[in-house]
């Protein structure tokens, strides 16, 4: 596959930079940048909390107490607890029930749990007390709301830099080194701005927990955030010294969509999810290393990757997903034997546009975009890895297939900041700011509090 080699940007990045740049001095780029950048008219006088659905249609909670919190129940103090634990379950009856250490309370509307001392820094050197749940301990806030289909929500709320502590480390790869501090300031900056479109409720990816009671989900639905267990020395730099920063396109917070690995070349949104507006800072850009031609992320030992599919296993696959992958075939069931398959045309990054498929019945269907991997779901739920790939049959004497051989590269949708991408601009000298220049062209960067 062929990549363009011209230099990552032209917008400001003329060479690239000497690669034994020490990206531990970052102050005076924070402050050259802040001159720079355009006023915001999205701004807050203070940091914000997030809620996080951290689990929902539950029919029972247990949670631990690490220090002393308090409960409350319609604004009424009711308990005080220390190192110890409190269940939650529905009666027979269909009840809501706080199981207490010395009592049981019956509850039907939602109960908070929060610190009854002073909240630690969030970025302080030792980690804050908090509140276990399925073995991870988190900060803050916890409200344990009863649904009318007999469940419970557990809704964590805490300032927006502690959660970006459980969060980035999720969503780079563990234990980065120092000269990948860059890309670590950029995957900060960019949680940050996702998780400020999800807050603002004006984005319309939304897959709706505002009118939940909470702003994102703790897991793949919106940004992976975990405990204070996954908190690193490194990613708790990188959010301290961008606080308050996001990403924003005339005077709004952009929509920073991040994937683990473009291949050499990112991808238009509008080419990922048909139907959604053209972007201008979400078109797609070349991921190359002007010196060498190879694209930033193959530093991913992943880069390149290779699935099988016998002739049978092709045609079930295709029948179990092809509703999935195209919404319009969900009530025409899908007869015979897939006899072909084979790419119609590829968007300029070499992503797959248009898939076809023949069955041996004469009927022809087509997938597109990014729907292309859901084609080829397998039974445990995994997807391909990315749209950006190569078809070889093989046929055996009959002329039927015998095997499908996919031979790609990347991984994820490719929207946005290439997180592998960010990594290895990162380890070449590149700064945060030139990182989100790059995958986000003609955005600005805004302190908001």
């Amino acid at each position: 596959m062929n990549f363009r080699t011209e230099a990552p940007t032209g917008r400001g990045i003329q060479a690239r930079p000497p690669a034994g740049l020490l990206t531990f001095i970052f102050i005076s780029v924070l402050l050259a940048a802040s001159q720079s950048f355009s006023r915001s008219i999205f701004t807050y006088t203070s940091e914000p909390t997030i809620r996080v659905c951290l689990s929902e249609d539950r029919r029972s909670l247990a949670l631990h107490f690490d220090g002393n919190y308090k409960l409350t129940y319609q604004n009424v103090g009711i308990a005080a607890l220390g190192n110890s634990s409190v269940s939650f379950y529905f009666s027979q009856q269909g009840t809501p029930v706080a199981s207490l250490p010395n009592q049981q309370i019956k509850f039907f509307s939602p109960i908070t749990i929060e610190p009854a001392d002073s909240p630690a820094s969030p970025l302080s050197a030792s980690d804050p007390e908090g509140v276990i749940f399925s073995l991870q301990t988190y900060p803050g806030t916890m409200e344990i709301v009863p649904q009318n289909n007999g469940t419970f929500r557990l809704i964590n709320t805490l300032p927006l830099e502690t959660y970006l502590r459980g969060v980035v480390p999720n969503e780079l790869v563990n234990n980065l080194k120092p000269d990948e501090l860059q890309a670590c300031m950029a995957q900060a900056i960019a949680a940050r701005n996702y998780a400020f479109f999800r807050m603002s409720n004006i984005d319309s990816f939304a897959n709706g927990p505002t009118s939940k009671g909470f702003d994102v989900y703790a897991d793949t639905r919106d940004q992976v955030y975990s405990g204070i267990e996954r908190y690193k020395s490194l990613a708790d730099s990188a959010i301290e010294f961008t606080s308050g920063m996001i990403v924003e396109y005339d005077g709004q917070p952009a929509r920073c969509f991040f994937h683990s690995t473009c291949g050499g070349h990112t991808e238009s949104v509008q080419n990922v999810w048909q139907g959604q507006p053209a972007l201008p800072y979400l078109q797609g850009v070349s991921d190359t290393d002007s010196a060498t031609g190879e694209p930033f992320c193959i530093y991913n030992p992943n880069f390149y990757w290779t699935v099988n599919f016998s002739g049978r296993e092709l045609t079930r696959l295709v029948k179990a997903n092809l509703a999935a992958a195209n919404p319009m075939y969900a009530s025409k069931p899908v007869n015979g034997s897939v006899e072909s398959v084979k790419v119609l045309n590829r968007y300029p990054s070499t992503r797959i546009d248009t898939l076809e498929i023949t069955m041996d019945d004469g009927n022809t269907y087509y997938v597109r975009g990014d729907r292309t991997r859901y084609l080829f779901k397998t039974g445990d739920g995994v997807i391909l890895r990315s749209s950006m790939f190569k078809l070889t049959l093989l046929r055996n004497y009959g002329g039927g297939i015998r095997k499908l051989i996919i031979k790609g590269q990347g991984n994820g949708h490719g929207v946005g900041m290439c997180q592998w991408g960010a990594l290895g601009m990162s380890r070449l000298g590149y700064t945060y700011a030139q990182i989100l220049e790059h995958y986000y062209p003609g955005t600005v960067i805004e302190k908001v509090y």
